[in-house]
């Protein structure tokens, strides 16, 4: 098979290769051994509909058995389709603390609890600029790498929301899906999915996955809400768009009720998060395309920083068996909930092969909405490599084109609201400080 492989790899220098050569040299392979219609059959499904296809990619389907077991070298970019977009609740609502966050720090100057909650520990992206955990190796946003990237402090956007701060570094206007004096949710703003949300509460402060364990029980019901809101917003808003459901859903069947929708999304928490407020992931599939090439690539959800709702569900069901400091080692909360009878790797693998199959179920995305393929790291037009052309600066244009966050643009940019229930910081108690 390495020789094999290696005069495919030789017969094609630019790592492309077109679907009709590929298929000549395959019918003259297998010297009749094999038909002619099953060469067609095998091509058609690798190529899934594509004129051109990545050898690495062929050779790598070509090789694997099972679901997941692929790990794509491309993705489609160069968005020139035309996505239908769901716009999100226009609730007017001023800021209830006019001013910038470092106004706000100066107010509550002698509050330390107030102005801890205002910073995350990060590591900030030098080719994008997003804060990402400090614990990854690469952006989540742009694919750059963090290696030599030194940890640091970035504002907390989502207490900022929570606090009515009008603005940072940017106004903190929210692309808003749900508010109640108890939760917000709304648009994730760097979404990695058509459907994106975050839900987050807003009457009480919970750093991040690990203190919902100092109160299980309370963790529990908490999640169950964030789940719930998250659920519904998606269904009444994104599912009762038609045009919306007909193009990237496949024109599937509304669903009767929000917990049907647990088997469509990804749901679940990072840790440690970029923001140091506990906020439920909602990742409706399917995924992008430059993100599903992350996760294959094992760069997305990651395994040890990504926790899906059914694990922490099931682990808080645990109850008193489970209960932790919330400063405790997540390595030792994972081995004393698998202890207790709940197994994170077996919850993240069938996750991702959940993933995978609604992937392939859903996906809208065609080659003839792209203008490029992006093959390890390189661009393509067709056959053709584009070495003039940023993958980055591709991907930050796709983001603008087919994201939902913020929709409606006004003037070319994203809009939004401000939180109708802001709190001031002694309003929002501490999770793990709640009584028994």
């Amino acid at each position: 098979m390495d020789v094999v492989a290696q005069t495919f790899r030789d017969a094609c220098p630019t790592g492309m290769a077109e679907l009709s050569h590929l298929r000549e040299a395959l019918v003259q392979i297998a010297q009749e051994k094999i038909s002619a219609d099953a060469i067609n059959a095998m091509l058609e499904d690798a190529a899934q509909g594509e004129k051109c296809i990545d050898i690495e990619y062929f050779l790598k389907w070509l090789s694997s058995d099972s679901i997941g077991a692929l790990k794509d070298t491309s993705y489609l970019a160069g968005f020139c389709g035309s996505a239908p977009h769901v716009h999100h609740m226009e609730v007017p609502a001023e800021p209830r603390f006019p001013g910038s966050i470092e106004d706000f720090r100066e107010k509550h100057k002698d509050d330390a609890s107030a102005l801890e909650r205002l910073r995350n520990t990060v590591k900030v992206c030098g080719k994008c600029g997003k804060a990402c955990a400090f614990t990854l190796a690469c952006c989540n946003a742009c694919g750059a790498s963090l290696e030599e990237v030194e940890q640091s402090y970035s504002d907390n956007i989502f207490m900022g929301f929570i606090y009515g701060i009008a603005k940072g570094k940017f106004p903190y206007k929210i692309s808003l899906r749900v508010q109640t004096p108890e939760f917000l949710c709304f648009d994730d703003p760097l979404q990695c999915s058509p459907c994106h949300l975050n839900a987050i509460p807003a009457s009480l402060y919970c750093k991040d996955v690990r203190y919902l364990f100092t109160h299980p029980q309370r963790g529990l019901a908490l999640v169950k809400q964030l789940e719930q809101i998250a659920s519904e917003a998606a269904l009444e808003q994104y599912w009762n768009h038609e045009a919306f459901r007909e193009t990237i859903w496949a024109g599937q069947k509304r669903p009767t009720h929000w917990q049907a929708l647990q088997g469509w999304a990804v749901m679940g928490f990072n840790f440690p998060p970029s923001m140091f407020q506990l906020h439920l992931q909602f990742i409706h599939l399917p995924l992008f395309p430059f993100h599903y090439n992350l996760l294959q690539r094992g760069e997305h959800l990651t395994h040890g920083r990504f926790f899906p709702l059914e694990y922490v569900k099931q682990a808080l069901a645990l109850g008193d068996a489970v209960r932790m400091e919330g400063s405790c080692d997540i390595t030792s909360l994972i081995e004393r909930v698998k202890t207790a009878g709940v197994d994170y790797d077996e919850i993240y693998r069938a996750m991702l092969e959940t993933i995978h199959t609604q992937q392939r179920k859903l996906t809208p995305w065609r080659e003839a909405d792209f203008q490029y393929r992006v093959v390890q790291g390189k661009v393509f037009e067709g056959c053709t490599m584009r070495p003039e052309v940023d993958p980055k600066e591709v991907q930050k244009k796709d983001a603008h084109a087919m994201c939902n966050y913020g929709r409606p643009y006004k003037e070319e940019k994203p809009s939004g609201t401000y939180y109708q229930f802001a709190k001031e910081p002694h309003e929002i108690m501490a999770f793990e400080d709640l009584p028994d």
